[in-house]
């Protein structure tokens, strides 16, 4: 069978894609299960913060540096010596963990050891979709859109089906599934990724003049700045704040789930809405909106943590980060030459994940040192006073 499909002219961009549906949904897992394993081991909400905040830290510069590492590594390299790292650490995770001998330390060392690819694997591949496409006989065109429509399509439902499910079959079986979806990933990226001319060898200069492209463009760079402090903190509310409260709280994990698909919904009402305006609204009415939003959002948890509330604060929050898509259309969309495009493209995640450490960290210190609720309350100033200042900022540049 495998030979069979290996012979379909398209199977090179098929099996990426097979391979992305699996990586993602073991990323869902992950991301859902694994700070609720280190609440477990420690009791801290604080060591949740420290462990999400350290791999947000480390997948940030591996986007930074993804398009150098992926060019001087080799693409297929690259991409295969990840899966691989991240197929070893989700299995000794659950063997660790199903025995009673995972330790906070390891934890926090095998997630630091399975993400520190992750960038420059995503840039890799990601740059490399136009010319999977063309050897599989597809448009660059038509397979950008397949490619966007299914990864945005499994990260809306991927991490609300994971908390349902580690919900029903526990968290040390769920922490086999992580595994189990790894090793599928990996099969399929070693069938399906071809093996590209290696191009000269990279320079750091390459990601200077990657920032100078992306800084030129006129609005781009504030508007990114702006929309990555709301979107870090969409991320920090969907992937630490709700899961803290409801350690806290001693709830099941399906509340999260309820969240999460909740937030899904949201995002996709207000996506749908955007599609259907004549003209994309003005970027500062986009974060100003968005921040204002996730303020509300994070005031409904404050009222009370139950799944009524879960699930307003997650449709509230997933409606601010669909009002958000224009402006990360802007920013992930850059047009750069083909030489230089896994530096852009490596540039822009970096920019659009650039608050989520400090954001993970700051929060969680906040519950550490108050309480659940006033943290709440500090975000909900925080994110008014941010509404109004990017307004502002955005607006000016806009006007200049």
């Amino acid at each position: 069978m495998l030979q069979r499909l290996q012979r379909n002219a398209r199977w090179p961009f098929i099996g990426l894609q097979l391979s992305n549906v699996a990586l993602n949904f073991s990323h869902a897992f992950a991301t859902v299960l694994y700070p609720w394993i280190m609440y477990d081991l420690t009791g801290s909400v604080v060591y949740m913060a420290l462990m999400v905040c350290m791999n947000g830290v480390v997948l940030l510069v591996g986007m930074a540096f993804g398009g150098y590492v992926a060019e001087w590594l080799g693409i297929r390299y690259t991409a295969l010596i990840s899966a691989k790292i991240g197929a070893l650490t989700s299995l000794l995770v659950a063997a660790l963990y199903t025995a009673d001998l995972l330790s906070p330390g390891v934890l926090i060392l095998l997630g630091l050891l399975s993400a520190i690819l992750d960038g420059p694997a995503t840039v890799a591949t990601e740059a490399k979709v136009p010319e999977i496409a063309r050897l599989s006989g597809l448009s660059p065109t038509n397979a950008n859109s397949i490619d966007d429509m299914i990864d945005g399509l499994v990260l809306l439902t991927a991490s609300a089906a994971s908390a349902f499910i580690i919900a029903v079959i526990g968290a040390k079986d769920a922490a086999w599934w992580i595994a189990i979806c790894n090793f599928a990933a990996m099969a399929l990226l070693s069938l399906s990724l071809p093996n590209f001319r290696l191009r000269p060898a990279p320079r750091l200069r390459d990601i200077i003049a990657a920032g100078r492209q992306f800084r030129g463009l006129a609005v781009s760079l504030p508007l990114a700045l702006c929309a990555s402090a709301a979107l870090g903190f969409f991320m920090t509310l969907q992937i630490f704040l709700v899961p803290a409260a409801l350690r806290l709280q001693g709830a099941s994990i399906a509340w999260l789930g309820i969240f999460i698909a909740a937030s899904a919904t949201g995002t996709i009402m207000m996506n749908l809405h955007l599609a259907s305006r004549q003209s994309a609204p003005p970027a500062a009415s986009i974060v100003s909106r968005a921040l204002l939003g996730l303020a509300f959002a994070a005031g409904l948890m404050w009222v009370e943590i139950s799944p009524l509330t879960m699930m307003l604060a997650g449709l509230v929050a997933g409606l601010a980060n669909g009002w958000l898509s224009p402006a990360f259309v802007t920013i992930l969309q850059v047009k750069a030459p083909r030489g230089r495009r896994p530096y852009v493209m490596g540039f822009s995640y970096s920019v659009v994940l650039l608050f989520l450490p400090l954001e993970y960290l700051l929060t969680g210190t906040a519950i550490g040192l108050t309480s659940f609720r006033t943290t709440c309350t500090l975000l909900v100033l925080l994110l008014t006073m941010a509404a109004a200042v990017s307004a502002a900022w955005l607006e000016s540049m806009e006007n200049d």
